[in-house]
């Protein structure tokens, strides 16, 4: 009894990790969680929009940025402990190939979920496409550890100024973290329109195969060419989201903050540094 007592806190704990975690694998799948508080301003859903988080959103993107650039993010859901976010991710950009690469780890001591990610990606004329693989490691604390390889492959087409559309296909190659569970394939089309200058909308269809697909949209408004204001939402989770940009030389800082009803607020911070970008 007196040992059960003494580690009573620490099998509490882990079940309420453990609990939290099926949560968030259900509603927000945390295996692929997103880093990049510009995307999150609008409900991660910049499949069609370059950005340089495309690194997460549809590897193709990264080839219609010029810039090299390495990004620190962190993504924090309050007050909940252990759903915590923090990675860094980045762009070489050469003539032939542009190369990506992200790495983040989701979790606690208890339970937590690493991604170590390389991209590549070529623009032709019009059209890019990306493949993007990705190790994972799913592990608890003295009960088990588990890797697999995560493919990905995005297409994005920007036929004018006015639009661009694009696809992302999560998993492609069926990875499992057990051999009776594989991890959700996802299935992303979406859009991007730009009615003005200042102004970017975009809207994204998720589809995870084998469920229902869901929506989701946001939108950019550039108040100067240093400034932007963003906002998003997402239905399937009750989500809205907001984002502040800002460009300072050859840093870029982005914040984004979005209400769930069940979880509360979440807040994401990106902090970039150009390497050879404009001054």
């Amino acid at each position: 009894m007196s040992l059960f007592l003494e580690t009573k806190p620490y099998y509490l704990k882990i079940t309420f990790t453990i609990s939290l975690l099926i949560f968030a694998v259900l509603s927000t799948n945390a295996q692929y969680t997103n880093l990049g508080a510009g995307a999150y301003g609008r409900a991660n859903s910049l499949v069609a929009v370059p950005d340089i988080s495309s690194v997460y959103q549809n590897p193709a993107g990264i080839a219609c940025l010029n810039d090299n650039f390495v990004a620190v993010a962190i993504h924090k859901t309050l007050p909940v402990e252990g759903l915590t976010t923090v990675g860094s991710f980045g762009q070489l950009s050469t003539k032939v190939v542009n190369f990506g690469f992200s790495v983040d780890n989701f979790g606690d001591q208890y339970y937590h979920e690493t991604r170590l990610g390389i991209a590549a990606a070529k623009k032709m004329d019009k059209v890019s496409m990306g493949l993007k693989f990705s190790l994972m490691n799913n592990a608890v604390k003295e009960m088990s550890s588990r890797q697999t390889f995560l493919g990905e492959f995005g297409i994005l087409a920007i036929p004018s100024k006015f639009f661009s559309i694009g696809l992302h296909v999560v998993n492609f190659t069926r990875a499992k973290l057990y051999d009776s569970q594989a991890l959700p394939t996802f299935i992303n089309f979406g859009i991007g329109l730009n009615p003005s200058k200042k102004i970017n909308i975009s809207g994204q269809v998720d589809y995870p195969v084998g469920e229902k697909p869901f929506l989701k949209m946001g939108l950019n408004y550039q108040i100067k060419e240093s400034l932007g204001l963003s906002a998003g939402i997402n239905p399937n989770l009750n989500s809205v989201h907001l984002g502040l940009n800002l460009d300072i030389k050859k840093y870029k800082f982005s914040y984004a903050v979005s209400t769930h009803p069940n979880v509360g607020l979440s807040n994401h911070l990106t902090l970039a540094l150009l390497l050879n970008g404009k001054k």
